[in-house]
């Protein structure tokens, strides 16, 4: 009798532990389940992803992998870049940096890994640049771990410059695909010199009108590109990149941010000049930098990819401000050197204006390390000037004037490398 009252017991007992477990288990699964939607909330409220973390592990066979560490998983994209230097770039929705450095900033590397640098690309973009100490490849990359802590893991070997050259373009494995348009390319080859023709206006900023034909600046500033482009690709030393390939619209920061990242040796841009009917002005003028315009130019540097730092030494803010300092002058005299040279061929090709180079602080001229022409090749404004723009005669002599400039500009180039 008392056994089966001990049995019974037991029974009960097991019964309540049982309930009990699976009261917790289930309570256990809610708050995970509040957790993850809560996350999920916050992923999707826009509150921006934070990154802790960027760190350089070795791995065998003497590849290295490059870990970030964020909060919650983020879509991105990553590619390639064999020169001027060899560089893997990652691109993300904007995020915050939670590194104790600011809005950008450098971090060592080790290896495979020369140093690591991040910034804000844009208002809505953040971008993380790995810069190589050699040509790579992309081994695997994924994003692990738990909730609150994730690793977005970039494993990278060794490889040959050819096959790093020639790696795929863009590519978005195993995430949503963001949408970056981009009307550019990498260049193809260390040895070629990247030259920006920025065709002015577009789309619906038409630029001056001509008083006579009606013909638009944005058509005669594309049709002279075009055939300045064509020119300069005969020559193998030179890969050509218009900024803008049809009528489209194209924001003045987004041209010399296409030669900031392809880290352009030379940008000009394009224009026709207008006067009032009464004006009688007529001829080509070529503008670089004022001085007034370096000051605007200086509030660019501490932008994306802007950052003139000496290796290893990012935080040695006097040692910064010299080389900004140095690399501004000789970016406005390299500029001043290519506008001479301009003037002094078409000056055979057709009327220049009597102060036909000025200064000016044009948006366009703004890039700190990129040496830039503002070139305007006529008044469209004045019929005898209207008439040449407009002449695919006088056209091709003129862009083969500025062609002839830029082989001057390179070659004395070269002339000093050889000293």
């Amino acid at each position: 009798m008392v056994s089966r009252l001990i049995v019974r017991q037991l029974k009960k007992n097991l019964k309540a532990v049982s309930n009990w477990v699976v009261i917790a288990i289930a309570a256990i699964l809610f708050a995970i389940s509040t957790i993850a939607w809560a996350q999920n909330q916050n992923a999707n409220s826009g509150v921006r992803a934070r990154v802790f973390n960027i760190s350089v592990d070795a791995v065998t066979a003497g590849g290295a992998a490059i870990n970030i560490r964020l909060n919650r998983n983020v879509e991105y994209r990553y590619f390639t870049l064999p020169a001027p230097t060899p560089r893997l770039v990652i691109d993300m929705p904007k995020v915050d940096w939670a590194m104790g450095q600011g809005e950008a900033g450098i971090i060592s590397g080790g290896g495979l890994v020369k140093q690591i640098r991040f910034a804000h690309k844009s208002g809505t973009e953040s971008r993380i640049v790995i810069d190589l100490n050699g040509p790579i490849r992309v081994v695997s990359n994924e994003i692990s771990g738990i909730i609150g802590s994730k690793t977005l893991r970039f494993v990278i070997a060794p490889t040959s410059p050819r096959n790093f050259a020639q790696a795929a373009p863009p590519t978005v494995p195993k995430t949503k695909q963001l949408t970056v348009p981009s009307p550019v390319s990498p260049r193809a080859s260390a040895n070629r010199r990247v030259i920006v023709i920025d065709p002015g206006h577009g789309g619906n900023d038409p630029g001056a009108l001509g008083f006579t034909s009606g013909v638009l600046e944005k058509n005669v500033t594309l049709a002279s590109a075009e055939t300045l482009a064509s020119i300069l690709r005969r020559d193998p030393r030179f890969q050509v990149i218009l900024t803008r390939s049809n009528d489209a619209f194209l924001p003045l920061e987004r041209r010399i941010i296409i030669a900031r990242d392809l880290r352009a040796d030379l940008f000009i841009s394009l224009h026709a000049d207008a006067a009032p009917p009464n004006a009688r002005a007529k001829g080509a003028t070529a503008y670089t930098l004022s001085e007034q315009g370096g000051e605007r130019s200086r509030k660019l540097l501490n932008r994306d990819n802007w950052t003139i730092a000496a290796p290893n030494r990012a935080n040695d803010s006097t040692v910064t401000e010299i080389l900004r300092d140095l690399t501004q002058r000789d970016t406005k005299n390299q500029s001043a050197i290519f506008a001479e040279s301009i003037l002094k061929n078409v000056r055979q090709i057709g009327p220049v204006t009597s102060s036909s180079h000025r200064r000016a602080g044009f948006f366009v001229l703004l890039s700190p390390t990129v040496p830039a022409v503002l070139f305007e090749m006529g008044f469209i404004t004045d019929a005898e000037d209207q008439a040449r723009l407009i002449d695919p005669g006088f056209r091709r002599r003129q862009m083969g004037a500025v062609a002839s400039a830029i082989d001057e500009y390179f070659d004395a180039q070269d002339a000093r490398n050889r000293q």
